[in-house]
Order: C-alpha cells, then sequence, then structure tokens
C-alpha cells in the first residue's frame, strides 16, 4: 500500500498478492500506478473518482479533474442517471478529464 498525502487530496494505492504471482511484481504494479497519478496534472485518481461521482450528483453542480475513467466509473455515471435528474458528462480536458454536473 502506498499513500500519497496533499493539501487537499489523499489518494491511496494497494496492490493485492495472487497465488503465482510474485510480490515484486505485485509491488511493481502498484509503483506503475503511483507514477502514472503522479505524471497526470489531475488531483483526483482513477478509482477515487468513482467514490466522488455521488456526493457531486446530489449536490447537483460542480466539476472536477481526474485522470483517464475507468470502466467503473463510466458505469457509476450511468447508474447515477437513472436514478438522478443531472447531467453527468466526462471529457478530455488538455492532460487530463473533466467531470462535469449540472
Amino acid at each position: 500500500m502506498i499513500e500519497l498525502e496533499s493539501e487537499f487530496v489523499t489518494e491511496v494505492f494497494t496492490g493485492f498478492g495472487e497465488r503465482g504471482v510474485a510480490a515484486e511484481v505485485v509491488a511493481s504494479n502498484i509503483v506503475r500506478e503511483v507514477k502514472e497519478y503522479l505524471a497526470s496534472e489531475a488531483p483526483v485518481g482513477i478509482y477515487l473518482a468513482d467514490q466522488l461521482l455521488l456526493p457531486l450528483a446530489l449536490a447537483g453542480k460542480g466539476s472536477f479533474p481526474k485522470m483517464s475513467p475507468s470502466r467503473n466509473t463510466l458505469t457509476n455515471i450511468d447508474v447515477i442517471k437513472k436514478f438522478l435528474p443531472v447531467s453527468l458528462t466526462i471529457a478530455k480536458d488538455s492532460n487530463c478529464w473533466e467531470v462535469t454536473c449540472s
């Protein structure tokens, strides 16, 4: 587990061992994810966005920059739109993606 703290956000990266997968491989995968996060300009990582979508939708408006969308993020956006009368969009903006609710 690697935890990165900044002034406004904390990102936690985890990796879990699997039978037949060397610990070094698990660790290198986590390090790769951390490097990708640090290289991006987005304060919100791939998986943290999933947790922020519902509060954003309940607030009814707002936005945040994030790293590239995961399949789970896209699915969560579709599900939220079925239950709440909001417009959630995600679009590429320079070096990151912008999630917007209106």
